[in-house]
């Protein structure tokens, strides 16, 4: 028992004498560091010498009272020689100096000791920088996590222009090829944006609402509400630009695809298959490229890195001018698939006769759901499908239909797809044999327009026999040929 008591005192003691040690370390850690930590970060960086070009950006942009204030930031001071090429005309002119000054302040505490590797930060002018470790875009942070009373002071050898981003960069410099900058820059339209809408009555004529002028609509472009809004800083993106000469030959390279009344429609949309195609999201160095990439409508770039002519870093991403990016016909057309059960319209309201069916497809291994319409009474009864921008040239068309002993009718019996008509004779009636799990060809046919708008039609056999007048479809699938 005594030794028990006498190994509790000595171990008390012990740990008193590391209790009351590491005390005296954090006190010393105080005394060295409370008279930095106690100062605000204009005050550390107002009494660097080698930082007195910052203090002066600072004082003339106005930051040096927002970083004396009792919120929280954390400011990427460059040293005087990081500052010593800066452009004098952006210290003339106060928005740019203050863009370029609040590119090199955040209001969250970012330490290069957090561990969370790469990390994406939105600064005081509403541009990103990447922050991974010691290094923030490219430049080295040589003097790390100094705290303050109100944040954190990091030095850092290379200053951080306010860059633009991807679609500021179009409209504004001029090194970028002209014809598809021009483009892009042509392709705005007046949505109507409900949000800003001020409803001031109603049309008596058509009893739709009627809406003070300029408050309905806002001037938005069809690129960013189709493909990327290449204006988002949060985002980083990689964006490809063609020189004037490749631009206008993939352009007419797809012309005929989308054949319309006039030339000028015919180039617009031929303009938008092409453009569609050239922005990622993602940011890859020129030496970074792979061989291949693949676009938001899953369509495959070949990269070819020789073809580079310059690349321009953005705030949000980079572009790369290219001599030459073709990309084939074939890489662009993908096969149509309408499924059955999807369709937009009836020829006549049979909805009690209408099945949607869950099932296991043996040749695939995969479920499917497709429709049936029997006992509808009806001869020539058909569903409508509306597909959307269809480009001209030639299909050959597919279907999976199951004709698997619905309601006891063992027999075959004949249905059609009809391409713009439900009795157009383009396609032919074809047999829906029992118990047919594969694909069916139904045949081809070649679109000599652009259709905007295809309407589609699953169509009864010409009889009101409900064994044979029945209709049934997983899917029916147009396959380009090219």
């Amino acid at each position: 028992m005594m030794n028990i008591k006498f190994y509790k005192v000595v171990f008390s003691l012990f740990f008193a004498a590391v209790f009351l040690g590491s005390c005296k370390k954090w006190d010393d850690h105080n005394a060295i560091t409370d008279a930095m930590a106690g100062k605000d970060l204009f005050q550390q960086i107002s009494e660097n010498g080698d930082l007195s070009t910052f203090t002066d950006l600072l004082r003339k942009s106005g930051y040096d009272q927002v970083i004396s204030s009792s919120r929280t930031f954390t400011v990427f001071a460059p040293v005087n020689a990081a500052l010593a090429s800066l452009d004098p005309a952006i210290v003339a002119d106060s928005a740019r100096l203050r863009a370029f000054v609040g590119n090199h302040i955040t209001n969250l505490v970012y330490t290069t000791t957090a561990g969370t590797g790469a990390q994406r930060i939105q600064m005081l002018n509403g541009k990103y920088n990447n922050m991974n470790g010691r290094l923030l875009e490219d430049a080295n942070i040589t003097v790390a996590d100094r705290y303050a009373k109100n944040g954190m002071l990091h030095i850092v050898d290379k200053m951080l222009p306010a860059l633009p981003n991807v679609w500021q960069l179009l409209e504004t410099n001029a090194t970028v090829p002209a014809a598809q900058k021009n483009y892009l820059l042509s392709i705005f339209r007046n949505v109507f944006n409900p949000a800003t809408a001020v409803q001031i009555g109603v049309d008596p004529n058509t009893g739709l609402p009627v809406y003070q002028p300029g408050t309905d609509s806002i001037r938005t472009n069809v690129f960013w509400n189709n493909v990327y809004d290449l204006r988002d800083e949060r985002k980083q993106y990689t964006f490809f630009v063609m020189a004037d000469a490749a631009w206008d030959a993939e352009v007419n390279k797809f012309k005929p695809y989308f054949a319309t009344g006039t030339a000028d429609s015919t180039t617009n949309l031929a303009s938008f298959e092409v453009v569609k195609d050239l922005a990622f999201e993602g940011y890859y160095l020129p030496n970074a490229l792979p061989d291949t990439l693949i676009s938001k409508f899953n369509t495959k770039v070949g990269i070819d890195r020789t073809k580079i002519v310059q690349s321009i870093k953005v705030s949000n991403g980079i572009v790369h001018v290219m001599s030459s990016l073709p990309v084939t016909p074939k890489g662009k057309f993908k096969d149509i698939i309408v499924q059955g059960e999807s369709y937009s319209f009836s020829s006549a309201n049979r909805a009690g006769n209408t099945y949607f069916r869950d099932k296991m497809n043996p040749v695939t291994g995969r479920q499917f759901r497709d429709v049936l319409v029997y006992q509808h009474g009806l001869a020539l009864f058909n569903l409508g499908y509306n597909v959307r921008n269809v480009p001209s040239l030639k299909y050959k068309a597919y279907w999976v239909a199951l004709n698997d002993n619905i309601n006891g009718i063992t027999g075959v019996f004949k249905q059609k797809i009809g391409i713009g008509t439900a009795t157009s004779t383009i396609l032919p009636y074809v047999n829906v044999n029992p118990n047919v799990y594969d694909e069916v060809y139904l045949g081809e046919f070649t679109l000599t327009s652009f259709q905007p708008l295809l309407q589609v039609f699953l169509t009864a056999d010409n009889s009101t026999n409900a064994s044979l007048n029945l209709i049934v479809l997983d899917y029916v699938r147009f396959e380009p040929v090219l």
